[in-house]
């Protein structure tokens, strides 16, 4: 069985300085804490724990040090409040992500009303939505049609959205409201990543996709994969993977989420070079 790999791979830039943050932060004092897992993947986040950095469902559990902001930022209320507590505040916001802030001010300053399309449970977004109170948060090309008549809206979308669905529910927006004005805020590694599922599903049969089962960009990479003609299996790590697979399997695909470690990647490829022998017997 021939296994082709992603061209892109490993942690995205966003991820990669914002775990060297926090791996710095630890290093030089015992009192960090972050409000939930620094990136999408349980072996960094155990590794983190292992080495001090400690994690907190809310600020209000925090009661002294640093609060350590990871890649997705927090919600401007949350940090007013670390603030007025005194919290040291280590910023590791993903410059992605503090684009789509500022691109969402910027039009509800020009008098656009705002939809942020995404998950509205996304702590990306929770964040996203704190910047421009009172706007519409959709996830669906079918949210469209619930939403208020308006004269003009502008539009931003979470940094690890599916770039296919971006793209149908602003075309929704377009026939509802007179005036759209859109920003592609989707990351260039997201698109990377979702063009290489794209080239991929078309030339192999089995999809593995290798991330945290929470990660969003790791679920639309599977997704993708599926729409596009390769079944995909969505795994953590390499003792996930079966040999049932590989069943009859001439070439297989493999690739991995924006907060997958390199080293994790190659795992699961020699576990999948490992089971091969076995499927094509």
């Amino acid at each position: 069985m021939e296994i082709r790999k992603a061209k892109v791979q490993g942690f995205c830039f966003g991820v990669a300085i914002t775990l060297k943050k926090a791996e710095e932060a630890i290093a030089a004092r015992d009192d960090v804490t972050t409000l939930g897992h620094v990136v999408h993947n349980p072996q960094m986040v155990e590794s983190l724990a292992q080495r001090g950095l400690k994690d907190a469902a809310s600020v209000d559990e925090v009661q002294a040090g640093a609060l350590f902001v990871r890649a997705h930022g927090l919600p401007v209320e949350v940090l007013q409040k670390a603030e007025e507590k005194g919290l040291e505040i280590l910023d590791a916001t993903c410059p992605m992500v503090t684009k789509i802030h500022v691109q969402a001010e910027r039009l509800k300053g020009d008098g656009y009303k705002i939809v942020v399309i995404g998950d509205p449970k996304h702590p990306e977004v929770k964040g996203t939505l704190s910047h421009v109170p009172g706007a519409w948060c959709i996830e669906t090309v079918e949210d469209v049609a619930s939403l208020p008549k308006s004269s003009k809206v502008g539009v931003v979308v979470q940094s690890t959205y599916s770039r296919e669905r971006f793209s149908a529910i602003v075309r929704a927006l377009s026939e509802k409201y007179y005036e759209v004005r859109a920003v592609n805020t989707i990351c260039t590694d997201t698109n990377n990543r979702q063009s290489e599922a794209l080239r991929l599903a078309d030339e192999v049969e089995v999809m593995v996709v290798v991330g945290g089962k929470t990660s969003a960009n790791t679920k639309h990479l599977a997704e993708l994969s599926e729409v596009h003609g390769a079944r995909a299996h969505h795994i953590e790590g390499p003792d996930e993977v079966r040999p049932e697979w590989f069943e009859g399997v001439r070439v297989a695909g493999l690739m991995s989420g924006a907060s997958t470690p390199g080293w994790l990647v190659d795992q699961v490829e020699a576990r999948m070079f490992e089971l091969a022998p076995k499927s094509a017997a």
